[in-house]
């Protein structure tokens, strides 16, 4: 679909991106980064070669202050006012006499006003008058206050504000998920009574859903809702996929900024210990220690060929699990391309100085495959 051109976005390079006119350069930058993560042609399943192309001829004009500034130019001109040519008049020749008529003076006025400003003085005096005689109101305990009670914030709140609702899911076996887009994607209803179609609610961009037909006279979907195929959405608005499919789209969409190496990504607790961590590996690693009760106690990012030394990590025994991968996902806690978790066969345990070093062959390193769910959770 072509972008929405307006006055103040011509040619739709603000709509490509998703972002209004005033958006500063870091905004227009991290929009940038979010939609080429999934139209980049190396992508499987979202990627789109004419839609990336689209994406960064817009993003090439509005991240040069020059071009950009040219485009706001074009969009909107400025026409400039109209001087008026200034005229010198000559001073005012004084007149010798009485004042001449059509100039009442205050103290002229016809009596009739003068009782109507009274009459209202008056009233003004008398109903101030008598507001403050009244009592103070009290409110007492059967009258229920007007301000609602607010519920405190759920621990995981944060990350609706910072990635958007959390996906749902419909009826069925997904084979088709909700792409993010810079309109809502609707679900409608069909009304037979009227034999219209209305809105029903938004859904969240990655949620799944089964598709059971297409309806190619307007370019909507047929979704199994509540296990009966009585829902349609904007075929623009899905692509296909299951459930897998949709996660890692979310991941990628929310990676969020990359981290920088030996960046602690969690941590929970301090001691007498010292980690030093080396990654020789081709791929960046996140090595993450779990203690007894599988609690993430420490998570660590390492470039690749990267570094790091962790000071006052508590001692005693931790089970040890890392990661290789790409485009690691703060809103996910895993890699969102490639990953492979794994976790070391044996029990490491931290006294005083400590070091270990991440290799890509396991042989060289005894450890067990895990499922991407055990090394992604925080706790057990």
């Amino acid at each position: 679909m072509p972008p929405v051109r307006t006055r103040l976005d011509p040619e739709g390079y603000y709509a490509r991106l998703g972002v209004t006119p005033t958006a500063d350069r870091a905004e227009i930058a991290a929009a940038y980064r979010r939609q080429a993560r999934l139209l980049h042609p190396d992508v499987p399943k979202t990627g789109n070669t004419a839609s990336f192309v689209a994406l960064r001829q817009a993003y090439d004009v509005l991240s040069d202050p020059g071009r950009r500034r040219d485009y706001d130019e074009s969009a909107r001109p400025v026409v400039p006012e109209a001087v008026e040519p200034e005229v010198f008049a000559p001073p005012p020749v004084p007149r010798a006499g009485p004042e001449p008529p059509g100039r009442p003076r205050f103290l002229n006025l016809p009596v009739f006003v003068w009782l109507g400003v009274g009459a209202v003085l008056c009233v003004s005096v008398a109903e101030a008058v008598i507001h403050m005689r009244q009592p103070v109101k009290v409110v007492s305990a059967g009258i229920r206050p007007n301000a609602q009670s607010i519920e405190p914030l759920p621990p995981d709140a944060h990350f609706a504000t910072l990635y958007g609702p959390p996906p749902v899911s419909l009826a069925g076996t997904p084979n088709f998920y909700v792409i993010p887009a810079a309109t809502p994607a609707v679900l409608w209803r069909l009304d037979a009574s009227r034999n219209v179609v209305i809105p029903d609610r938004q859904l969240p961009p990655f949620s799944t859903l089964q598709a059971v037909r297409l309806l190619r006279q307007n370019g909507m979907l047929e979704v199994l809702v509540a296990d009966r195929p009585d829902g349609y959405i904007d075929a623009s608005h899905v692509a296909p996929g299951d459930a897998e499919a949709a996660r890692r789209a979310y991941c990628s969409y929310n990676a969020g900024a990359p981290p920088y190496d030996g960046e602690l990504l969690d941590r929970t607790g301090f001691g007498g210990g010292r980690l030093r961590l080396d990654n020789r590996a081709v791929q960046p690693a996140v090595v993450k220690l779990r203690d007894a009760s599988g609690t993430l106690a420490l998570s660590v990012f390492l470039a690749p060929g990267g570094h790091a030394t962790v000071e006052a990590v508590p001692e005693g025994p931790y089970r040890t699990e890392f990661a290789l991968g790409e485009l690691w996902s703060r809103a996910c806690g895993s890699f969102a391309a490639g990953m492979r978790a794994r976790r070391l066969d044996e029990v490491f345990n931290i006294q005083g100085d400590n070091a270990l070093v991440i290799v890509s062959d396991a042989a060289s390193l005894p450890s067990t495959d895990i499922a991407d769910e055990d090394f992604e959770r925080k706790r057990n």
